[in-house]
């Protein structure tokens, strides 16, 4: 060892002497990996890095910082960093050497690092601000969410008024779907920052997710008068028009974010729900030259992809359309990492949590009385919370995530059945957000399809709920989910026709076990019959519902509340026939498909 010690100390003194200073760093470094206290590989360092920077060795100072960012500017943040790793050798009890080491490693994506000598950073000083929130940040891009938002809640503890905390704060709970504390993060970010127009857009999201679409459109209204020229505004602009049916206003908003930002494929995605592209339409060209393009980042390449196989479906090249779903899929599935097994073992553990022979709560009078529609997504479930909440009575809340919310948290305590109390705190939290929906209505419809899952749950804890399960035929439902870009990465199956048509094999299964469990649990619906011959369903529906008929259910196409799933324009075309057979124009590329559910292409 001494004698490898004394042979590299000669051929870095020999390497400084030459003027390779950054040379001989590199190979004193590689050595104190080794033997990380050596005192004469230390001192080496020392004359090695003063030599380099022109800088004392020691103490790390602001100097120092100077000196690294522009080594960054000048040499690359690879040089940069093996600056900041000697400087953090030869000063290894200096927070602010592993704080500004460690927001480099975490900028080149060196997570594993970066969180290291972050955590080393804040055992050493932990009122530093600053490596607390890039530690925060470092987890976060880890994926390790729920450390990065526990530590971001302390670093707004101690120090409330840190306005960059606040905003990484905000995007994380949004990216969490908890969007209420979102709102309230970004509020105090923005009462600081007014002018972030980026915070300021963000704000709107979290507003739309909470169906607060008002505030949501003022605030990037307000955008866009002070700053015109901003594409995602105009972008999430066409999104709340489109919500709310105004196709022409959402189309005009989304053409505008193109022409501003040619290479937003997400807005060429949004506008082809807004509309149906023409075989002469130049955005479609546009967008086809841009489909080999590698610099798009995956969310971008997937969106044009999803935007792609719409124009040529609507253009009529089925196999174009399929060609770039597949290629939009197949992007989309590197994401997941989605296993079958996944959802059949948390499937079975439900069953076996909420079956006839777990606890149940007495029913008791409601202030305002659910009712639950839902069934696999794209089942119709969209159209039949329309023709509900057409009805005075009626308020449709969308997809309400806190059913599943609230039962993930209880049984995250237990493995097993759960106990009244449990089931109460499930009752109270849920009817605590019925009561805090706008309107009056005493009937709010729930409809978010994954509900399919908690049939059992929504009889123990809510027995005066009513539940309306939509049918459809499953080579329309597979397909369509098949086809159609989701935002929630946590679903999974829809990136294959074959876990689709897997996982509706186990939605089946269960929904065979609710029936057997709880006869009388549920009402179903079947979608085709209800676009064949709607009026004898839909007053049976409201009959199961304690409701009285009114003849608005009838035209749902008249009921002006937004909607925000991907069937918003069909809701808007009324109860219509023929969406059932839209897959049929693909035939050549389903018959595993329709092999799996024993259907011919006739």
């Amino acid at each position: 060892m001494s004698f490898n010690i004394d042979k590299l100390l000669r051929s870095a003194k020999a390497e400084l002497k030459a003027g390779r200073a950054a040379a001989a760093r590199v190979s004193l470094l590689q050595a104190l990996d080794k033997f990380p206290d050596n005192t004469r590989l230390l001192t080496q360092l020392a004359e090695v890095q003063a030599a380099a920077t022109g800088l004392p060795p020691r103490p790390f100072a602001a100097p120092h910082l100077q000196h690294f960012l522009r080594r960054r500017a000048t040499a690359g943040l690879p040089a940069a960093i093996e600056e900041m790793a000697a400087a953090v050798r030869l000063n290894a009890n200096n927070p602010w050497a592993h704080g500004v080491l460690g927001g480099a490693l975490m900028e080149a994506n060196l997570l594993p690092g970066a969180i290291r000598h972050l955590r080393l950073a804040l055992r050493l000083d932990p009122n530093y601000r600053e490596a607390r929130l890039n530690l925060a940040n470092a987890l976060r891009q880890s994926g390790d969410f729920a450390e990065s938002l526990a530590t971001l809640e302390t670093l707004i503890k101690l120090h409330p008024d840190f306005a960059l905390a606040l905003l990484l704060h905000a995007r994380l709970l949004a990216q969490l779907q908890r969007d209420t504390e979102a709102v309230e993060s970004y509020s105090r970010y923005r009462a600081m920052v007014p002018a972030d127009t980026g915070a300021t857009i963000d704000h709107a999201a979290s507003l739309v997710m909470l169906h607060q679409l008002d505030q949501a459109e003022a605030l990037l209204r307000g955008v866009l008068q002070t700053a015109p020229n901003t594409a995602r505004a105009h972008g999430n602009l066409g999104n709340i028009l489109l919500s709310r049916g105004q196709l022409a206003e959402a189309v005009a908003e989304f053409e505008t974010s193109l022409r501003l930002e040619p290479r937003a494929t997400i807005s060429f995605f949004n506008l082809g729900r807004a509309k149906d592209f023409t075989a002469d339409d130049p955005l479609v060209a546009t967008m086809a030259a841009l489909a080999g393009d590698s610099s798009l980042d995956l969310d971008e390449q997937i969106a044009l992809h999803f935007g792609l196989a719409k124009a040529y479906e609507d253009i009529g090249d089925a196999d174009a359309s399929f060609a770039h779903l597949q290629t939009g899929n197949n992007l989309r599935a590197r994401q997941t990492g989605y296993t079958l097994d996944r959802d059949r073992t948390a499937l079975a553990d439900l069953l076996n949590r909420f079956s006839a022979a777990a606890p149940a709560l007495a029913a008791a009078p409601l202030p305002r009385r659910p009712v639950f529609v839902l069934g696999m997504m794209r089942s119709g479930t969209t159209l039949m919370e329309q023709i509900l909440s057409s009805h005075p009575l009626v308020h449709g809340a969308g997809e309400l995530e806190t059913l599943p919310q609230l039962a993930a948290a209880e049984m995250a305590k237990t493995p097993g059945m759960l106990d009244e109390a449990a089931l109460r705190r499930i009752r109270d939290g849920y009817l605590a957000t019925l009561t805090a929906l706008p309107g009056r209505e005493p009937v709010v419809i729930d409809k978010l399809p994954a509900n399919f899952r908690m049939i059992g749950l929504i009889r123990k804890a809510l027995p005066e709920a009513k539940i309306l399960h939509m049918r459809r035929d499953p080579v329309a439902v597979c397909w369509s989910i098949y086809k159609t870009l989701f935002t929630n990465l946590s679903i999974g199956y829809d990136n294959s026709l074959a876990d689709t048509a897997g996982y509706y094999d186990l939605y089946e299964a269960m929904m065979q076990q609710w029936r057997v469990e709880y006869p009388d649990g549920f009402m179903d619906i079947d979608y085709e019959s209800l676009t064949r011959d709607p009026e004898p369903l839909i007053r049976a529906a409201l009959d199961y519902c304690d409701l009285p008929f009114d003849p608005a259910c009838l035209a749902p196409q008249n009921n002006q509340r937004s909607v925000r799933t991907a069937s918003v324009r069909q809701v808007r075309s009324g109860i219509y026939q023929g969406s059932s057979g839209k897959w049929r124009a693909f035939t050549p590329h389903l018959a595993p498909l329709l092999a799996h559910f024993n259907q011919s292409a006739g």
